[in-house]
């Protein structure tokens, strides 16, 4: 009888007892993964990658699971069973065997679909059982090259992959050409751009960087094929002292000039909308419209006394780049609050510049505190949130009042669509959706849909007309004639008083 090998051969293994990759390539490493919720906010954090999970969902819940394509796991030192190839499917499963542990964003949803299937036929699968996570590599490297028909890593994933096995080579690239199956020149070209990628991360860059564009150099969905691209171009090398000799990085000339260069390029490559350009950095634009790109950015400079740097591939450490972000974060702040003080014209040199800021203080010059994050996909109500934390709400009054009933109505549809709702609204009111007003979805969702008692205390108080805070005077911000309600201490007080709606609405959390 002929021998199958390992990948051919498939097992029944319990959906529960299958344990995620913590360090599987699609994941953000430097985000902390502990609970199941953690895996899928990470996997859905970017719109397309949301809209497919749903899909794969919807997919599973309508038609039942198939294994056309091999779920593949290894048994690690402590007997677990660790998903290697699959994590996506097994998530899904394990989400539509367990709707409570789906995170608050598309949990009902998740209930939904666990509905439309019996999760008793989904508590055991068959999976490929690989004699140990060494020997998945290459099937995983095969399973998702450029030629391979499942949904690709991005490149910054595979590249990662490629460095985790030099390193576990012992940095042996002919050694590590052998477990992968890749060329050499495959391997040192993964390497360099990972280089330049880490140098992207680098304080003196990142310091250039506005918080949105230092978050998207962080993350592992950079576009490195336009960092390729451009670095790929002998006359860029040749003009910012670039040099690659094999996989190492060497820089000949000021490095400081280098860092500007590069992060002003990052700047405009990360800001396709609105950079000075006028148009995205592609890999397109880099070939077409290089002359212009090109003349955007400093000089870098050269001199016969500067010694070169040399950066060689360096094992990715999730915890030494947390930390990284958090010193960049800091010196973000700092700089913030210090301008902020300039603004004002204080004169008080004194006091220290990495004073504190007070949360809620109602005399606040940002209506957003620092301290505040949101977690959606909607591009609009990202960049609202962003420009409300800098915003100087004292000299643009009526901008942050009209805004604030903007961003409320926004973030009202973001919940109706993270929850589906929005045919039921529709079908209530016997309207189209976007025709019902602000008001009848605050009265839909209040109760029924906001479980926090202080979130529905808020939607109540909106619906007040004679409370001071309410929904009738965020409409007349925007269609009235009165501007005695335009204070700042009165705007940040508004917003202090939606903080806990906003935190149900759009997961509105404080650091």
């Amino acid at each position: 009888m002929e021998k199958l090998n390992w990948w051919e051969n498939r097992t029944p293994r319990s959906v529960d007892n299958l344990k995620l990759w913590v360090d599987n390539p699609r994941l953000d490493p430097v985000e902390s993964h502990e609970t199941l919720k953690d895996f899928v906010e990470d996997l859905i954090s970017d719109q397309s990658e949301r809209d497919e999970f749903i899909d794969l969902v919807k997919s599973i819940s309508e038609r039942g699971f198939t294994s056309f394509d091999p779920i593949v796991v290894w048994k690690d030192d402590r007997g677990r069973f660790v998903v290697a190839e699959g994590n996506r499917r097994v998530l899904a499963l394990k989400l539509l065997r367990r709707p409570e542990n789906a995170p608050k964003e598309i949990r009902k949803f998740i209930r939904e679909q666990s509905k439309r299937i019996d999760r008793d036929e989904i508590e055991k699968i068959r999976v490929c059982v690989a004699p140990s996570y060494k020997e998945t590599r290459w099937y995983i490297l095969q399973r998702h090259s450029t030629g391979s028909l499942l949904k690709r890593w991005q490149r910054l994933q595979q590249q990662r992959f490629i460095l985790n096995a030099y390193e576990e080579q012992g940095q042996d690239v002919e050694a590590t050409a052998e477990v992968t199956g890749l060329k050499r020149g495959e391997i040192m070209e993964a390497l360099r751009y990972v280089c330049l990628r880490n140098i992207a991360t680098r304080i003196e860059i990142t310091s250039l960087l506005t918080q949105e564009e230092k978050d998207a150099v962080y993350s592992h969905k950079i576009s490195m094929t336009i960092l390729e691209r451009w670095f790929g171009k002998k006359l860029v090398r040749e003009k910012w002292g670039v040099e690659f000799d094999g996989m190492d990085v060497v820089i000949h000339s000021n490095v400081d000039s280098f860092y500007k260069a590069y992060g002003k390029f990052l700047k405009l490559m990360l800001s396709p909308i609105d950079n000075e350009l006028g148009f995205s950095i592609n890999t397109r634009t880099i070939d077409g419209r290089f002359d212009e790109i090109f003349k955007a950015l400093p000089e870098v400079t050269f001199s016969d006394d500067t010694p070169s740097t040399t950066v060689k591939p360096e094992k990715f450490d999730p915890e030494k780049e947390r930390k990284a972000k958090e010193q960049s974060d800091s010196l973000k702040n700092t700089s913030n609050s210090n301008n902020g003080k300039a603004e004002r014209g204080d004169e008080s040199n004194a006091e220290p510049k990495t004073k504190k800021i007070l949360k809620a203080n109602p005399d606040r010059n940002q209506m957003v505190s620092p301290y505040q994050t949101v977690n959606v996909s909607s591009y609009k109500l990202k960049a609202l949130f962003k420009e409300f934390q800098v915003l100087p709400v004292k000299k643009y009054r009526n901008i942050s009042t009209a805004s604030l009933r903007v961003f409320l109505d926004l973030s009202v549809d973001e919940f109706f669509k993270a929850n589906h709702l929005e045919n039921e609204l529709a079908k209530q009111e016997s309207k189209g959706y976007h025709e019902v007003t602000l008001q009848k979805r605050l009265q839909f969702i209040a109760n029924a849909h906001i479980k926090s008692k202080h979130a529905n205390k808020v939607i109540k108080e909106l619906l007040t007309p004679s409370n001071e805070f309410s929904l009738n005077t965020l409409n007349d911000y925007v269609h009235g004639t009165q501007t005695h309600k335009t204070h700042h201490r009165f705007i940040n007080g508004f917003w202090d008083m939606l903080s806990p709606l906003l935190s149900d609405l759009i997961d509105l959390k404080e650091k």
